[in-house]
């Protein structure tokens, strides 16, 4: 038994310069090119003990040295953003053996700071995760320290000529922070469970948000702002921007194909109908179990040789229907325990070691891999799956595109072709143009006559003052015999 699926297309989509319906092909957008800015969220927290802590530590230095490094390069010549921030870089990747023992140095003179330890210690020590505006807190309160730390042994070592020590303020905050007994603090919260989630929110909220304010403060009295956007990327930005790219270490990029169980709800062909003057596609989505799946031909493999290079082998794969679940709140994520784009070698040399002690955090991973991989990719798709309830009228359905072996990065890898029998037939708008039909009509009758193909279906969108939803009408004239 088969079923039907609705993909919205605009004409420039359909017949413009995509040429989606000539070439039959379906495109899997990137999260951030869909209309929910909470698309693809997930509600990371971090939690563990001072092995994975330090290391986290240890890591942000790492990625903003390269960073401090690549201003003292280029300068303002060329924009850094957090695309650069190479949070898969270890200490193992430097080019040379001077490189590593200079980023040594500034690791001893961070980690000699007793503000840092205590820091950490008492971070680790915590009961109760942290989220996003409380790692924020910290990133931000150590930030100058360890620019300080960078800078300090870049000029002893003739790479900079800046000599100010820039981390005396944000030391002695530090240090007021923990002369305050913050953590012990926090603990009684704990321990009280008075609303503790919604206290700890609204402190770290209000604190993120009075930074940003500040930052534009900041900016606004620069004179020529847009001259230093890469000095400011690196001093303000760069904990944020740090933040959102590590979590790139958890799961790897995916991509979406949108497709609807229903077409008659107006709202949807004016968002993604482009006002009524585009097209929905129809597709015949095949049974198999209890899921329905849509044959698409992609990439599967490939070859190598000197003479050509990277041959990639293609055909078609199964790809299954992926039903939105709207949802009030997403599914949390614990960072420690669910880095699954790293190797066992590279876990350990970068986040579960240090000193030869191993964290417990790789406990779960280790003990029982099968298990936990089970887990990890069971709230991969939880986590892609979920959209508030705003939006449940679309009764979406998915396809995904994601491999840990392929970026699909470049567009035209993320462009799958589907068989012309899937397409079932297709809905004009209510205000899509006779010119465009015509179009349309034209490259499905050569198609239908290319394949020997009769049962193509065309339907007019119409607005039913009864049903009160829009409804289509079988263009029944319209034959492709």
């Amino acid at each position: 038994m088969a079923k039907l699926f609705y993909r919205f297309r605009s004409i420039e989509n359909l017949i413009g310069d995509d040429q989606e319906l000539e070439t039959q092909n379906i495109y899997f957008a990137h999260p951030k090119q869909l209309n929910d800015p909470m698309e693809g969220y997930r509600d990371v927290y971090w939690q563990g003990d001072f092995i994975v802590w330090k290391n986290l530590f240890r890591h942000y230095l790492l990625c903003l040295e390269r960073f401090c490094s690549l201003l003292t390069i280029v300068g303002e010549t060329q924009p850094l953003t957090e695309i650069e921030i190479p949070v898969f870089l270890s200490e193992s990747d430097f080019p040379t053996t001077n490189y590593k023992a200079l980023f040594s140095e500034i690791v001893s003179t961070f980690f000699s700071n007793p503000n840092i330890i205590a820091l950490i210690k008492g971070i680790s020590e915590r009961s109760s995760p942290v989220r996003r505006e409380e790692l924020f807190f910290y990133l931000r309160a150590i930030h100058q320290i360890a620019m300080g730390a960078i800078y300090k042994i870049h000029h002893s070592n003739g790479l900079a000529t800046y000599k100010e020590n820039i981390d005396t303020r944000a030391n002695q905050f530090l240090s007021e922070i923990l002369q305050l007994n913050w953590f012990e603090v926090l603990e009684r919260s704990v321990k009280e469970k008075k609303h503790l989630d919604e206290v700890l929110s609204a402190i770290f909220a209000v604190h993120k948000q009075t930074s940003a304010q500040l930052d534009i403060i900041n900016r606004c009295n620069q004179d020529n702002v847009s001259d230093y956007k890469n000095r400011n990327f690196v001093i303000s930005d760069f904990p944020e921007n740090y933040i959102s790219k590590l979590e790139q270490l958890i799961y790897p990029e995916w991509y979406v194909a949108c497709f609807m169980s229903d077409f008659s709800n107006s709202s949807v062909w004016g968002h993604y109908g482009k006002n009524h003057s585009g097209v929905c596609l129809i597709f015949k989505a095949d049974a198999v179990g209890e899921s329905f799946n849509l044959n698409l031909q992609t990439m599967t493999g490939g070859s190598w040789n000197k003479t050509h290079g990277f041959t990639p082998s293609h055909g078609f794969i199964s790809h299954k229907f992926e039903q939105v679940d709207y949802v009030k709140g997403f599914g949390d994520i614990d960072f420690f325990r669910y880095l699954g784009r790293l190797s066992i070698t590279q876990l350990n040399a970068s986040w579960y070691f240090d000193e030869g002690n191993r964290s417990i955090c790789a406990d779960d991973m280790l003990s029982d891999e099968e298990a936990w991989r089970a887990r990890y990719w069971s709230n991969f798709h939880r986590d892609i799956l979920i959209k508030s309830d705003d939006w449940k009228y679309e009764k979406e359905y998915r396809l995904i595109l994601t491999s840990n072996l392929s970026s699909f990065s470049d567009k035209k890898d993320r462009l799958l072709q589907y068989d012309f029998h899937s397409l079932e037939g297709l809905i004009f708008g209510i205000k899509t143009s006779l010119e465009d039909k015509i179009k349309i009509v034209k490259i499905i009758e050569r198609k239908c006559k290319e394949l020997g193909r009769k049962d193509f279906k065309l339907y007019q969108a119409r607005y039913s003052p009864k049903d009160k939803c829009i409804v289509s009408d079988e263009m029944k004239l319209i034959k492709f015999d």
